[in-house]
Parts: C-alpha cells; structure tokens; sequence
C-alpha cells in the first residue's frame, strides 16, 4: 500500500470538508426553497386551518379593531375566533392575522360548520338568534330574519335594514 505524506493526508482531509460543506450549504438552500415554494401554494384558508389545527391563539386585525382568540373553524371564505366570551366570525379577505401565543395543548381539525360566510348567514337566520353585525365603521345588533343572494335583512327592536353582504366585515356573537 501507498504512504500518502502527511501533508497529502491533511489535504485530503481539508478537501472532503469543503466538499461536505458544500454540500451542507446547497442541501439548507434547498430546504429554504422548497420551504418558500410550499408557503408560495398555501391559500388564505389553509393558513387559518393551519393555526386552528396548532390551537395557537391569534389576533386578527380588522377595519372593526382587534379580535382575540382561538380559530375554532375555517370555512372557504371566513374563520370563527372564539374569545373568552365572544365569538366572531371573520371574513378572511377583510383580516390581518397574527399568532400571539404559540399552542402546547394542540388544536383540532376542520369538523361541521358552514363552508361560506353566506351559508354561516343562513344559520344565523335559522336559530334566530342575536347577533351584532360589524361593517366599516357601524355595529348593527339584531336578528337576522331573511339571508337573500346579495343582502340580508337584520331585524332589532325598533327598525329593519337592509344590509347588502358584501359589506359585512364581520358577526359577533356573545356566549
């Protein structure tokens, strides 16, 4: 067998670690890509999903203020964020949202609810019970007593409105 001399031996060495940490380097780069391509293909609702799924608290930030909790549900165009004693359902188009506290208990998976903010209207409707509509700048409490194609009409104690959805932010409703 062949006696490398020492200098030779070093060097080889010294070579296999570039080499290695070339490749270290191009494997995190990778990693980083790939990261950045699957966040690239997520949707809105699979982003509230994903914390809802984490049970992190959140806050969602709307033309309305701040709305603090737990995301209990997600459905294709809006999440419920339960609080302490309100829940709200929020249009995702019309939020910011930002996690507060990361989870150690752990969350849960998407189960029953309504799959759009206009079908969650409609549930609204059929219990009949009260809720406070939240548009840019004005909080309507009431009933909402008829979910049409394009608006509803909200029903409180002295008056009825008409409220077209697409103006609607979000629903509050206390528990």
């Amino acid at each position: 067998m062949y006696d490398r001399p020492p200098h030779l031996t070093d060097l080889a060495a010294e070579l296999r670690r570039m080499a290695g940490a070339d490749l270290l380097d191009e494997l995190e780069i990778t990693e980083v890509e790939t990261e950045r391509g699957r966040l690239r293909h997520r949707s809105l609702p699979q982003v509230w999903e994903q914390v809802m799924h984490r049970g992190d608290r959140v806050t969602a930030t709307t033309r309305m203020g701040l709305v603090r909790g737990t995301v209990d549900y997600v459905g294709t165009d809006y999440a419920t964020v339960v609080g302490d004693d309100t829940s709200w359902d929020i249009r995702l188009e019309r939020s910011i949202l930002s996690r507060v506290e990361r989870s150690t208990a752990g969350g849960h998976t998407v189960t029953g609810g309504s799959r759009t903010f206009q079908a969650r209207l409609a549930e609204y409707e059929a219990t009949g019970e009260p809720i406070t509509i939240l548009l840019p700048h004005l909080e309507m409490p009431g009933r909402i007593s008829v979910v049409a194609t394009d608006h509803v009409v909200v029903t409180a104690e002295t008056d009825t409105a008409t409220v077209p959805i697409d103006l609607i932010d979000m629903i509050r409703r206390d528990l």
